[in-house]
């Protein structure tokens, strides 16, 4: 995982014309070129600029830290498949976000990657420094809950969050990261 570049703008507009990201993210629905251009070229970049320049802090709210997710090696499926974002609402409080596209989906790729931007969100030699990750989806993701509830967040209900009616569950500093047995049944 690393940022997203400029050019893989062309990328992230193809992927996010599927239908199950427009569902269950906050991508616009339809989704047009200009959106993604402008997600790598001006939405990703000021995070990882405060994170080059040490101004980065999860005690202030700010801007969201997205990760490209990558499928490496000798794989066919080997390039750019999904986004990872945390957003710092501030005092330490970060919420996860990501989507992944269809052809690797339910291969373990993002809760993977959830597990390591997890541990680095705690990890104190790290910039993130957070005191709780925050998780939320929209009721009925059930891919997203199944990867939050693998990766050991503990499920706390359902709320009302911008994004509609959702799912939420957290997980602190000292939470094992691994599979959860006590969230409610979902599907």
């Amino acid at each position: 995982m690393a940022p997203f570049v400029p050019a893989e703008a062309g990328r992230v507009f193809e992927l996010c014309q599927d239908k199950e990201i427009q569902r269950w993210t906050t991508v616009p629905s339809p989704y047009p070129r200009g959106a993604a251009d402008q997600f790598v070229e001006e939405y990703t970049p000021p995070a990882w600029r405060e994170v080059a320049d040490g101004r980065f802090s999860s005690q202030k709210a700010g801007t969201e830290l997205v990760w490209g997710v990558r499928v490496g090696g000798d794989s066919p499926l080997t390039g750019l498949w999904g986004s990872l974002g945390l957003k710092r609402h501030g005092n330490g409080a970060v919420e996860i976000g990501w989507w992944l596209g269809a052809a690797v989906r339910g291969r373990g790729i993002m809760r993977a990657a959830v597990e390591k931007v997890v541990e680095a969100a705690f990890d104190p030699a790290f910039v993130i420094r957070a005191s709780v990750v925050q998780w939320f989806a929209l009721v009925g993701n059930v891919p997203s809950a199944a990867i939050a509830q693998r990766t050991g967040f503990r499920f706390t209900g359902t709320c009302d969050h911008a994004t509609g009616r959702c799912w939420s569950a957290v997980i602190e500093p000292g939470d094992v990261i691994g599979p959860r047995d006590d969230w409610p049944d979902l599907v």
